[in-house]
């Protein structure tokens, strides 16, 4: 019976695991501004605290993966199609913001001691005007919003999550983003609270979920013992 709560646990532990994690990222970012120059200067002066945000935010993001899943399976009971379209885009969202995650150890060495401010702030600059990757992370934001939307209101609409957590799910969703995209520590801090608090309970109803428990017992019958005598 313990074997069989293993993916249910798994599954909770991933679902608070995720934005706790962001919540510690959130706490050891170091002060940025706007520009290149001036973001690679701030990252020079605290390299560790931007390489624990890194790595923590990272990790977040590697959570993430597993609480898609666990929505989906949590959907996929009642709307199968809803949670394969739902948890595809926002699986897809996942994929994009660990690379972009990643790139904060890019960031990192260009801040390193005996790096050229100037050709860092240069590379730093182009990086993020290039087209080619912004697109990207556009459409891994536009696909992480609209799945989120989709699996809080399939979640929501199946009765399975209360109207609160749909609603906080894809609003701290949303605020992550911007804050992220506008290098906003507050904003940040309340999204992943707000997060917390959505997964939070979540995470509660998995543990209870029949999609997440072996109800069904197999019953093997003895072919010639099946057969039913007629009735005369």
């Amino acid at each position: 019976m313990q074997r069989q709560r293993l993916p249910a646990q798994a599954a909770a532990a991933s679902l608070i695991t995720a934005p706790l994690l962001g919540l510690a990222a959130a706490c050891a970012w170091p002060p940025l501004r706007a520009g290149g120059r001036a973001q690679i200067a701030a990252i020079s002066a605290h390299p560790g605290r931007w390489y624990t945000f890194t790595l923590l935010i990272l990790l977040s993001s590697f959570l993430l993966v597993p609480a898609v899943l666990a929505l989906m399976r949590l959907l996929s009971r009642s709307r199968p199609v809803w949670a394969l379209l739902a948890g595809c885009l926002a699986g897809l969202g996942v994929l994009v913001s660990i690379a972009d995650s990643a790139s904060g150890l890019m960031y990192w060495q260009m801040g390193a001691p005996g790096a050229s401010l100037g050709q860092m702030a240069a590379l730093a600059t182009r990086y993020n005007a290039a087209a080619g990757a912004a697109v990207i992370f556009m459409i891994g934001g536009l696909a992480t919003v609209a799945g989120t939307l989709l699996l809080a209101a399939g979640l929501w609409r199946a009765h399975v999550i209360p109207a609160w957590t749909a609603v906080a799910f894809p609003v701290a969703t949303i605020a992550n983003i911007a804050g992220l995209s506008a290098n906003s520590i507050p904003i940040i801090i309340v999204s992943y609270a707000l997060l917390l608090a959505a997964f939070g309970r979540i995470a509660v109803i998995i543990r209870s979920s029949p999609a997440w428990t072996q109800t069904e017992t197999a019953v093997t019958m003895n072919p010639a013992a099946s057969a039913v005598p007629a009735s005369h």
